[in-house]
């Protein structure tokens, strides 16, 4: 396991914060690049605080479930990943149009622990699949930070190309992708 599969990760629980990054600047009716990076990176923070905790968590558990560690990280990883694309086809409402007020830090904090749920799910099987916590939370932090961005800076854009393909269902794919991965590596190494 290495750099590509923290990459993947991270960008797979990055998704939600594109999203509800594209949504917020949707509803935002006065646009600053200050507010807009202070936005992103706390989404950051929060998204890699929960995938420390999670870890955290996960370290307790894999001496007691080192046997069956590639089933618990597929099953996780596929659940999450099939979540996020079942939700992708199914949640059709359009975006609350009232305006997200950018200054009020702990309404931007409640939404970065709303998109970093999976994160901390996630954190926990990273033990069993011996991904170093440090470099996966700075490079989820990263990514992100990176993808708030993006979705800050050209949300309606973004939600116009890909009316088609739920950006959710991209996400999710991600993570199915490293839950399989892990299952195959498992018993190819016969571990």
């Amino acid at each position: 396991m290495g750099l590509f599969s923290i990459l993947s990760i991270a960008t797979g629980l990055s998704i939600d914060s594109l999203t509800v990054s594209m949504a917020s600047v949707s509803t935002c009716k006065e646009k600053k690049t200050g507010q807009f990076i202070r936005f992103a990176l706390i989404l950051g923070l929060v998204q890699a605080f929960f995938l420390i905790l999670g870890w955290a968590a996960g370290l307790g558990l894999e001496k007691y479930f080192k046997t069956y560690d590639h089933w618990i990280a597929f099953i996780l990883l596929s659940f999450i990943g099939g979540k996020m694309i079942y939700e992708g086809f199914t949640n059709k409402d359009e975006d609350q149009k009232k305006e997200i007020n950018f200054n009020n830090l702990f309404l931007i904090t409640c939404l970065g622990i709303a998109t970093s749920i999976d994160a901390l799910a996630i954190g926990v099987t990273l033990p069993l699949i011996n991904l170093n916590i440090w470099l996966s939370a700075l490079i989820t932090l990263l990514v992100t930070f990176t993808f708030s961005l993006i979705g800050l800076f050209s949300g309606n854009f973004i939600k116009n190309k890909f009316k088609n393909i739920p950006i959710e269902v991209i996400g999710g794919l991600f993570l199915l992708g490293i839950g399989v991965k892990v299952f195959i590596e498992h018993l190819v190494n016969g571990c």
